[in-house]
Order: C-alpha cells, then sequence, then structure tokens
C-alpha cells in the first residue's frame, strides 16, 4: 500500500522544474499580470493533459476502426505534438490573446510558458510515477535531466505557437503566423520522435536534436523576449 506522505513529497518534486522556470518567465514580465490570471494559466496547463490523453486514445480507437496502421512515429507526432500545441494555442487565445490580459507584447511569452510549464509539471509527474516510483534519487536525476530538456521543449514549443497566433490575430501577418504556428508543431514533434528513436537505437540522437535545434532555438526566444519587453516598455 502506496504511503500517503511520499506521495505528497513526490507530486511537489515533480512541480519544481516548472515553478523553478516560471520564476524566470515572470521574472521578463514588464507590467506584472495579476496572480490569479497566472495561476489560472497554470492550472489551464494542467488540464490540458486530459483531453490530450484522451485525444490518444480514442485517435488510436479511430485508426482501428478504419483498419489504419500508421507508422509510430507518425502516431506520436499527430496524437502527442500536434494534439497539444494546438490545444495550448486555443487555449492560450481564448483566455489570453482575445482578452484585455494580453495587453502588451511581452505577454505572449508570459502567459504561452506559463500554460507549458503548468502541461510540463503534471506531464513530470507522469513521467516520475512510471519510470521511477517513489525513489527520491531517481526522482532527482528525472527531474533535474527534464528540467534541462523537456520542460525546455514545452516552453520553446508553446512560445512559437502562440507568437504565431498574435502575428495573425494581433498584427494581421498571416504567412508569419502560420509558419510559426508550423514551426511550434514540427518542433515538437521532433522531439519527440528523436525521443522514440533514442530509445531504439542511440541517445546521440537526442543530443543532436538538442545542440543544433534546441539551443539555437532556445537562444533566439531569449533574445525575441528582450526585444518584446522593449517594445512593451513604450
Amino acid at each position: 500500500m502506496l504511503n500517503y506522505t511520499p506521495l505528497i513529497l513526490t507530486i511537489i518534486l515533480a512541480y519544481i522544474p516548472s515553478f523553478a522556470w516560471l520564476t524566470f518567465v515572470l521574472s521578463q514580465d514588464v507590467h506584472s499580470e495579476k496572480a490569479t490570471d497566472i495561476a489560472k494559466t497554470f492550472i489551464l496547463g494542467n488540464f490540458i493533459a486530459v483531453p490530450v490523453i484522451l485525444f490518444a486514445v480514442w485517435g488510436q480507437e479511430i485508426l482501428d476502426i478504419f483498419m489504419l496502421d500508421l507508422p509510430n512515429m507518425l502516431k506520436t507526432f499527430i496524437f502527442a505534438a500536434f494534439i497539444e500545441e494546438v490545444l495550448k494555442g486555443v487555449f492560450i487565445y481564448w483566455f489570453a490573446i482575445s482578452t484585455s490580459r494580453w495587453d502588451e507584447p511581452i505577454d505572449t511569452f508570459i502567459y504561452a510558458s506559463t500554460l507549458a510549464l503548468g502541461f510540463a509539471g503534471i506531464e513530470n509527474f507522469a513521467y516520475v510515477i512510471s519510470s521511477s516510483g517513489y525513489d527520491f534519487s531517481s526522482i532527482q536525476q528525472l527531474l533535474i535531466l527534464r528540467a534541462l530538456s523537456s520542460v525546455i521543449i514545452h516552453i520553446i514549443s508553446s512560445f512559437l505557437v502562440t507568437y504565431g497566433l498574435v502575428f495573425y490575430v494581433i498584427y494581421k501577418q498571416k504567412l508569419n503566423g502560420i509558419m510559426l504556428v508550423i514551426g511550434g508543431i514540427i518542433f515538437h514533434g521532433l522531439w519527440n520522435i528523436a525521443i522514440d528513436l533514442s530509445n531504439t537505437t542511440s541517445s546521440l540522437i537526442v543530443l543532436a536534436f538538442y545542440l543544433l535545434i534546441c539551443i539555437p532555438l532556445f537562444v533566439g526566444m531569449i533574445f525575441t523576449v528582450k526585444h518584446l519587453r522593449l517594445i512593451s516598455v513604450k
């Protein structure tokens, strides 16, 4: 029988990477958002996990009904990256972009990242439970690894999709907006595929993805955030 105290501690530990990154995200804001709006956005990120799981289950059932046998990598791309980023975009548009909450350019980064970190938190908890149970040494190693990899992936992909929506809806630059949204989805999908391939071939695939794609995009995002901060001050 599971001990209640370790479960509570496991939940807390699982969310530490998200809260650590959230501290950095909020430090980039020019005019602080309401604490309640940040909390709601973070919680929404957690709830997105539910429809993502449902789509994954129902999607496979639909494929079975029509006797469609898609490659595993394509199913990973569709039922994970595509569905997840589309749902994030829908929630961000509904909760922030289409409301008075989005009132300065830097809000693109603030709300996109906060939602992504909420999702990353619940995902970290799922990984901890399935991969290491209540072994605290394993939990720490796993969460440090994910804080420097998967959590960053969530931030970047959500930022790209949200920035694309802002370009499309606010700035009326539809082509740039569509390209950014597609780019965010592809980026997330490639990461999932790299993880799958590393499980069957070599972990060097993940390292190559991280060094050649993830880090350059992360650096680009940081420079973009600095630009958004500058124009938000004006």
